[in-house]
């Protein structure tokens, strides 16, 4: 038996409950529910929703890499590049197939009749019984999520709360290099930002999710890691956070294993890792560089006013933990812009989110 650690509560995670859980006081396991009845509540909540809100994910994740897939096929065309797009064409089928195999998983979750969606789709119920089996519409879902591995949610593990980046362990990381962590995960990395914003609004996961239109329950697996949101839902979170989504965006791409070249893309991703890291002041941030970086380095590099040398930049990426294999190509492109005398511009807005007051300090 453990003495609980003092100081903790959390809002309850059943829906629609205001209460705090204290769980400060006692021994043993930390309470989890105000009461035995919200307990009982929002385990049959969980019980009753996994199945179609997991259906729901995978299908919100093929639509919106089919989009990102089509954006690229306008990009070419506009580029002139035919033979390009004649070859991204033909893996715009792959996208439509996995992703109609998606909806009609979608539509049976809902309880749609087998003759309503056949007629949504112009074809028969026999040959939709024939094509989109539940078991071969399962069979796509799991080869494309072998394939595409990058897309899934990257962790199952509740993000540890972080105050300044001094508490995160020093010791030698798994890269040998002694004084800094290991980088996290793309998905770790959007869900620790998305969970700092929550801690640092003091809203309820009930208002929260209410505001960005989802349900508590599922807010709470978001910031927990255990689900990749839509970039819908992430849009509408930084807004009930009062952030920039455009700070989230970059980290959501990474999480989604999408390839992100954009050099006014830098700047963001920058920002996105310091959210991350909990808003770190800048003196902590020299620190874990070893002192290899000085206050106005980092001000200029958050702030979108330097494209300074990698070294400098890998050693942001590293302090925050971010991974140097995504950011490193939004540097590349950024300096060549930069180079080419296009720096990228101030941002206009100065948020909270985006220079806190602390950061200074």
């Amino acid at each position: 038996m453990t003495t609980k650690a003092s100081g903790s509560s959390l809002p309850c995670p059943n829906p629609g409950c205001p209460n705090i859980v204290d769980q400060s006081a006692g021994v043993g396991r930390p309470r989890q529910y105000c009461s035995e009845a919200c307990g009982r509540a929002y385990r049959k909540l969980r019980s009753s929703q996994p199945e179609t809100a997991d259906i729901d994910d995978y299908a919100v994740q093929v639509a919106e890499q089919a989009a990102h897939h089509l954006q690229d096929i306008v990009r070419l065309v506009r580029d002139g590049q035919a033979l390009n797009v004649l070859e991204k064409i033909t893996e715009s089928q792959l996208y439509t197939g996995d992703l109609t195999a998606a909806v009609v998983q979608q539509a049976r979750a809902r309880k749609h009749k087998a003759a309503d969606i056949a007629g949504a789709m112009n074809i028969s119920v026999d040959k939709l019984s024939r094509d989109y089996s539940a078991e071969a519409c399962a069979r796509r879902q799991d080869r494309r999520q072998r394939k595409a591995a990058p897309s899934a949610p990257r962790s199952r593990k509740p993000p540890s709360p972080r105050g300044k980046p001094g508490g995160r362990g020093r010791a030698g990381g798994a890269d040998g290099r002694a004084g800094l962590a290991p980088p996290d995960d793309p998905g770790t990395t959007l869900a620790n930002a998305l969970a700092h914003l929550h801690r640092a609004s003091g809203k309820t996961l009930r208002v929260a999710g209410g505001q960005s239109q989802v349900t508590a329950s599922y807010l709470c697996r978001v910031l927990a890691g255990e689900r990749l949101p839509s970039w819908t839902v992430t849009h509408q979170l930084g807004l009930a956070y009062g952030a920039d989504p455009a700070d989230l965006r970059p980290l959501w791409e990474a999480a989604r294993g999408y390839e992100m070249t954009a050099p006014l893309t830098l700047h963001a991703a920058l920002r996105g890792l310091h959210l991350s890291a909990a808003c770190p002041t800048y003196s902590d941030i020299r620190t874990l560089s070893r002192d290899g970086l000085s206050v106005a380095d980092i001000r200029g590099m958050l702030d979108g006013s330097r494209v300074p040398e990698w070294e400098r930049v890998g050693q942001l990426v590293e302090a925050l933990r971010g991974r140097a294999d995504t950011i490193r190509p939004l540097w590349h492109m950024a300096k060549l812009a930069a180079d080419a005398g296009h720096p990228p511009p101030v941002p206009a807005s100065t948020g909270p989110h985006r220079l806190p007051a602390q950061a200074f300090g």
